[in-house]
């Protein structure tokens, strides 16, 4: 069985933000700082993702001279 939760959109300065419960991010190893990548699937779906620096990196447009 799957565990869920419940949130609600709040207000973080000039955007929307949903806070992820602490336990979550422990099971996950997330920590704050870590990068984070999100986009959407469907409807009503978001995904999101830590990637590391290397895959940052690879995510940058690359400069041609």
């Amino acid at each position: 069985m799957q565990t869920i939760f419940l949130t609600k959109l709040t207000k973080q300065g000039t955007s929307l933000g949903v806070i992820i419960p602490v336990n979550i991010l422990n099971a996950l190893h997330w920590e704050r700082g870590d990068i984070l990548v999100f986009g959407f699937s469907g409807v009503d779906q978001i995904f999101l993702k830590r990637i590391t620096d290397l895959e940052l990196e690879k995510l940058k447009p690359q400069i041609i001279t």
